[in-house]
């Protein structure tokens, strides 16, 4: 099962991340992990945009609610690279009104979220 696409992994909590890391690389995708939008931002240039497959990142990267810096990093990368695909994922539940999340413009993956479900719909967004 060789896939080798490369997910860019956006999450502040450590535990979260490497268990995204861990179950992704267990599936022959190649990880590669940022704790903050500034981490992810350097991990894209070095990366190169066009060998990004796919970006998960949690809405929430810090503990201002309301920053939501995940969803803004979505909205400006959609804006700047639109064939980057993007899962977003929260533990927050009323994230899911954000409206590209609503409207399904974008995947979201409410947390705790088991490896299959994960699994299911990475597969999904890369068309696999």
């Amino acid at each position: 099962m060789a896939t080798h696409d490369t997910v860019l992994i956006v999450e502040d909590e450590l535990g979260v991340r490497e268990i995204l890391h861990e179950a992704l690389s267990f599936y022959s995708y190649r990880v590669i992990t940022a704790a903050t939008v500034q981490e992810a931002e350097k991990a894209l240039q070095s990366l190169n945009v066009a060998e990004t497959n796919l970006v998960i990142a949690d809405v929430n990267l810090t503990p201002a609610h309301n920053a939501r810096e995940g969803y803004a990093l979505y909205q400006r990368w959609g804006a700047l690279y639109p064939a980057l695909r993007f899962i977003l994922i929260s533990g927050d539940s009323t994230n899911r009104e954000l409206p590209d999340i609503r409207s399904g413009a974008v995947r979201f993956l409410a947390k705790p979220f088991g490896i299959d479900a994960l699994l299911e719909v990475v597969r999904e967004v890369l068309g696999k």
